[in-house]
Parts: structure tokens; sequence; C-alpha cells
């Protein structure tokens, strides 16, 4: 950490707040405040997860192991107040055994999620909040799918949209692919030679570097003949495609208020995954209503989000000019090391706080 951030972090002055949203709803969180006059402020918006305000997902085992927190400070560095606040149903600062609280459990739809979000943006425009003049959304992963749900009705545009692993794609097919794609990709990818067929040498040397390292084995590519033919591979996709099919029966059978996954861990609502075998509707196109620019990042990486579905997926929906694409060489979905977590890599943070600051004058 530079002795800027660290004289940063000393000055600011965090502030709480709490500001209703839907359904009697409060949204809490906490405002990272700039160390001089706010020049703008910075919404993040995190992604599939129990998460609070801080968003622990890292490996490091260090305080950067709080993605959003770390960053935040970034913002705050750069003369943007950096707003972050807990998803429904997490309660923050308790054990982690209370962290979840099951009455709320019910109640985790997806529109909820996007509706807390245009609340926190209303009270960051507004005279009685920030009083902001320049807006950034920053979201991570689902996050942008509850962005787009601000965006699809109606909402305020921001100055600049950051997305970071951020799907464009609809959520059926994002999930679609996880469950029933992402291995056939990921043994594409570990064709070094380009030959059409991957050899066990070929997973030893390449698995890592793949979306599917996301489950840390290997062992389910290793071939008993030694060799994966282009046949075998397409295999793969078909079996696996059945599984999804499976997947989506048991999901869709649940009752809307049943707990997901399990009532002994409930961090969402069936009413909420269901959405992904039924949700149809890219993003890019409930994004379309806005013509706030947009930078997007992705990691070579990434378990979850591949950068060329999601141009896909924006082509012909989305204007050519909107968008700025970054790409990250041996990134994940977090711009860290790992294919899935954090810490994001320390340059590349500086880099988002950078554009943010950039998109409000500084």
């Amino acid at each position: 950490m530079t002795i800027t951030l660290m004289l940063a972090l000393a000055m600011a002055s965090p502030t709480e707040f709490a500001i209703p949203s839907t359904d009697g709803h409060t949204v809490r969180g906490v405002v990272d405040r700039a160390p001089t006059p706010a020049r703008g402020a910075v919404i993040m918006v995190a992604g599939t997860g129990a998460f609070d305000r801080d968003v622990r997902l890292g490996t490091s085992g260090t305080e950067r192991d709080l993605i959003f927190k770390d960053l935040a400070a970034r913002f705050a560095e750069r003369g943007l107040d950096a707003v972050r606040f807990d998803r429904r149903g997490v309660r923050y600062g308790v054990p982690p055994a209370e962290a979840i609280d099951p009455n709320v459990t019910a109640t985790l739809a997806t529109e909820g999620f996007s509706r807390d979000v245009e609340a926190v943006d209303d009270w960051v425009r507004s005279p009685a909040g920030l009083n902001a003049r320049c807006v950034v959304l920053f979201a991570h992963s689902e996050g942008m799918v509850h962005v787009a749900g601000m965006a699809e009705r109606g909402g305020a545009a921001p100055d600049l949209l950051i997305g970071m692993g951020a799907p464009l794609e609809s959520k059926l097919a994002a999930v679609r692919w996880q469950v029933a794609g992402r291995d056939a990709y990921s043994l594409r990818m570990m064709d070094a030679d380009g030959d059409g067929q991957v050899t066990n040498e070929e997973v030893e040397a390449n698995w890592m570097k793949t979306p599917s390292a996301v489950f840390g084995r290997m062992e389910p590519f290793i071939q008993p003949d030694g060799v994966w033919t282009a046949e075998e591979i397409a295999q793969v996709e078909t079996v696996q495609g059945g599984l999804y099919e499976q997947a989506k029966a048991m999901a869709l059978a649940q009752p809307d208020d049943a707990p997901y996954p399990s009532a002994a861990a409930p961090a969402f609502s069936y009413s909420w995954w269901k959405t992904w075998f039924t949700d149809d509707r890219p993003v890019a196109t409930l994004l379309s209503g806005w013509s706030a620019p947009m930078i997007l990042h992705y990691g070579a990486l990434d378990s979850q989000v591949r950068e060329d579905r999601q141009r896909a997926a924006a082509d012909g929906v989305l204007p050519d000019d909107q968008i700025r694409w970054v790409s990250h060489e041996s990134r994940g979905h977090s711009l860290g090391d790992h294919v899935l977590m954090g810490p994001i890599d320390e340059a590349l943070a500086n880099r988002l706080a950078d554009e943010a600051a950039a998109a409000c004058g500084g």
C-alpha cells in the first residue's frame, strides 16, 4: 500500500448511512469520504454472494481481500466519495454465524437487489444525501444485472459505468455456460498446438489457465487413454447439457420463498435462483436505454464471465463507441491472480480508481 493511500485512509472520515428502499427494507452502508471536497461519487455494486459492504473475496490473507473496502480507499484518495452497502439479508459487523438474516431470505428477489441500487443512487444525487453532481457506477459480476434493472426502469444514467467481470449476456445464458459449457470451453483452451485434440500433457500444463480451474481439480480432465478427441470434448457438452436440464427442473420445482441453497445456509431465495434458468433477456439490452460511456474489464482467466461472449451480446445492441473493452492477461474474475477471487491486482485497482476520477474531472 502506498504512503499516499495510507494517508488518505487516515484522513478520510467514513460516514454510515441507512436509507429506505422497497418492501420496508433499509439499505445500510458507508461512504468513504474524500479527504477534500468530493468531485463526485462512486456507487459500488457487488456480485453474487452474501456480501456486506466490504466484499471479502480474496485469497491473500490480508486486508486487501476486502476488495470493495480496498478499492473505496483508492476512490476516496482521488477525490471521490465511495459508497458501498450491505446486500439485503446480510448483517454487518456481527459474527459470521449471524451474518445472514433468515427472516429476509424469502424476500431476496432480483428486483429487490436492483431497487436497492436505485435507492442508493437517488440518495447519492439528492441534497439530503451526498448531492453528487457526478456519479460513477462500479459493478462487479452480477452487480451489472442489478444496475441493468435500474436502467430498464429509466433510472438516471451515470456519468460512467465501470464493469469488472460483468455480464452483458442473459442470466440464463451465463448459467447454462457455467454448467454445460465451461468444461468443454476449458478443454479447447488447453489445446496448445491447435490440433483439435487435448493430451494429458496439455491438460497438466494448461488447466490452471482455464475457467475450470475454479474447481481446483485436474483429475476430471485426465483421460485414461491419454487424449481427448474433438468428438469427446463435444460429448462433454452434451452430457453436461443434460445435467443443466436436471438442475433447472429441480430449481423450478421449489417454492419461490424456499431458502437457497439450503435451509442451513439461506443466502438467497429460490425466487432469485429460478431467474437464472428463465431470464433470457440480455443485460446489454436492458442497458441500451443509457448512452453513458462504459469501461468493461475482463480477465483472460475469468471462470464466470468470458469477454468473447459479452462482446457477442453487445454486438448490434450497444454502440461500438459506447464501450471501451479492456482485456487483462493472467487475471481472473476479480482481476487478481486467481480465476475467481481477488485481491484485485494493485496496479489495476489504481487504474479503476483513475478511470472513475477522470469521469468526474479528476
